[in-house]
């Protein structure tokens, strides 16, 4: 686990300042696989030291003074919150917890944990949330439990939910280094005379059975969709419902009340879940896509390479050719190159001029010089789309207009029922089609779905809704 590059490994963690450096680990492994993780931006040299920086004023109140250990800092280092991060980032990186990576779309370097930094790190994060439990993880396991959250109201199902979509997003992100690890190592493999075993027993075993039901695109989009469809449900649930269960959750999840802003911790949960699972499809598993695209496309290069040097017949010459300038030495080598250099240094590749390129005819030169007029735009034409821009904004009703509606018909009752619009014209059968949407997007409103009451009019027919201002009673 811990190579001999890096003997060390353990050292940050028996120093004075153990306890901040931990933290800074969580801190960091947080911001990479946490709840609050972005997992479209990369981290910076800067980045890194800014949250260390911050980390390091959040925890230094409540650090013992006198522990023991070596200081293993200068003195003019543990004075300065700056530079005492910036030690941090370069002890754990001479000792093996973090390493850097070039980012060859942005062009920038970026900071991630090694592999033995990553182990040894989620064990201090799982240390902080003593509820993660080794179960089964994917997204169905998120789907199941919140349907069971639905039929049992338990936050125990809610929380489990909760986990297994947060895994879904390390179990992505471990796959992706998994690809970009054995992508570096082909070269290595291909100096040991085309050794191409490794990548053959990985595409018979490992990707067969492990890999390949987690590309099936539909599947993953279907659970998705199906995890989509139970957080809408659960968002419609009445504000005493909501009450109850985060007061629960005040109970078995203290730390979801902390992370979570101002409102309800059911909904912040909810909002969480469908941004991880929404991550997990759009963001990582692309990803992962090209990972594995790339280890592939290189296996094949190399192995193209390998056959083409063991060629016969047309190709044989080149290859014999390749191998022959390989085998000299490098003044030799040198020096045929730079003869062959000079016997290719007169060729030269010419392009036409563009405006020697001209038509020769008069007839086409006609047509080109027609064609070449900005045509004018008539009065008849303007009339045309003056029209038709009026008819696309006849239809078109705001959000903000659909609700300030729904309040006039409310009338000062404070809730009212789609079944009690009316829909004597067009704009009112719009604001009943678009009611739901426009009240869930409302601060000022919450939507509870009437099951076993029915809607059915000239418009629409389904299940009917009531629509109520918030902190009013329900009759």
């Amino acid at each position: 686990m811990v190579t001999s590059t890096h003997m060390h490994f353990f050292r940050p963690l028996t120093l004075k300042k153990r306890r901040l450096i931990a933290a800074c680990i969580r801190a960091f492994h947080a911001r990479l696989y946490g709840s609050h993780a972005d997992y479209r931006s990369i981290l910076g040299r800067e980045d890194l030291r800014d949250l260390f920086v911050q980390t390091i004023q959040a925890e230094a109140p409540i650090e013992p003074k006198d522990e023991d250990g070596e200081e293993g800092f200068a003195a003019g280092e543990l004075g300065d919150d700056l530079k005492l991060a910036s030690a941090f980032i370069r002890l754990l990186v001479s000792d093996g917890w973090i390493e850097t990576a070039e980012d060859r779309v942005r062009l920038v370097t970026a900071y991630r944990f090694t592999r033995p930094g990553k182990i040894f790190a989620q064990a201090l994060a799982l240390a902080e949330r003593p509820r993660e439990r080794t179960r089964q993880r994917n997204m169905r396991s998120c789907k199941n439990a919140l349907g069971a959250f639905f039929e049992r109201r338990d936050v125990e199902d809610l929380l489990d939910a909760y986990e297994y979509a947060d895994r879904v997003i390390t179990d992505l992100s471990e796959d992706i280094e998994l690809f970009y690890e054995l992508a570096r190592k082909i070269l290595h493999d291909a100096h040991q005379q085309g050794s191409w075993d490794g990548f053959i027993e990985f595409v018979e075993r490992r990707f067969r059975d492990e890999f390949s039901p987690r590309l099936v695109y539909d599947n993953a989009e279907r659970h998705r969709l199906d995890i989509a469809t139970l957080i809408e449900r659960l968002r419609e649930l009445t504000a005493v419902e909501t009450r109850a269960i985060d007061d629960a959750l005040a109970n078995h999840a203290a730390w979801a009340v902390q992370a979570a802003p101002e409102g309800s911790v059911l909904f912040w949960l909810l909002d969480r879940m469908d941004e991880m699972v929404t991550a997990a499809c759009r963001t990582k598993q692309p990803e992962l896509f090209r990972a594995m695209e790339s280890y592939v496309r290189r296996h094949v290069v190399l192995l193209s390479q390998s056959l083409f040097m063991d060629a016969t017949g047309s190709g044989a010459a080149l290859s014999t050719l390749i191998r022959r300038v390989g085998d000299m030495e490098s003044a030799a080598q040198t020096r045929w190159l730079e003869q062959r250099g000079v016997a290719l240094a007169p060729v030269c590749v010419a392009l036409y001029d563009p405006a020697m390129v001209q038509p020769r005819q008069v007839t086409q030169r006609y047509s080109a010089e027609v064609v070449s007029i900005v045509p004018e735009i008539t009065r008849e034409e303007r009339l045309r789309q003056f029209i038709q821009h009026a008819q696309e904004r006849a239809f078109s009703l705001s959000h903000h207009e659909i609700v300030s509606d729904l309040l006039g018909q409310m009338r000062g009752h404070g809730a009212l029922r789609l079944s009690e619009l009316s829909v004597d014209d067009a704009r009112q059968a719009l604001v009943l089609l678009r009611a739901v949407e426009a009240a869930r997007g409302e601060a000022s409103l919450e939507v509870q779905r009437l099951e076993g009451e029915l809607l059915d009019n000239a418009i629409m027919s389904g299940t009917d809704y009531a629509i109520r201002r918030r902190n009013v009673g329900h009759g």
